[in-house]
């Protein structure tokens, strides 16, 4: 005795597996190639103030701070004043003049333009309000 809608499941089962396998497959080599991508963005090597905007006080020859680019509300300029937070007075806490500023780019091979670039870096050189006399 045969039993009819046991025939049918075995179709569907065949169809199934005929579409599924290799949607299954491709699946897999897409997600293969992705964690590869990751580790190797992960392996690539990346100084501490990359993509930062650095406070560098140039008496001192120290980085003051750092922030993230990302969090930058705006970029200061030549003869703007500063609060920066510090562990304390003489590490790195007070008033600042922005002296100069010096910008670096770097290679973005994503955007569709002739020499495209973003910014990697920026450095504002500054010097400690308090310790200067205030210009006119």
């Amino acid at each position: 005795m045969t039993v009819p809608w046991l025939d049918i499941v075995g179709h569907v089962a065949d169809l199934v597996t005929i579409l599924g396998v290799p949607v299954l497959a491709v699946g897999t080599w897409k997600l293969v190639k992705e964690v590869r991508l990751e580790r190797a963005e992960r392996k690539k090597e990346r100084i501490v103030s990359e993509d930062c905007l650095e406070f560098y006080d140039l008496a001192q020859r120290v980085a003051v701070n750092l922030v993230p680019l990302k969090a930058v509300g705006f970029m200061p300029r030549p003869g703007d004043f500063v609060s920066l937070p510090g562990e304390g007075r003489e590490y790195g806490a007070g008033e600042y003049e922005v002296e100069k500023i010096l910008f670096s780019y770097r290679e973005a091979p994503d955007i569709d333009q002739p020499c495209p670039a973003v910014p990697t870096k920026v450095i504002a050189y500054v010097h400690r309000k308090d310790k200067y006399k205030e210009r006119p």
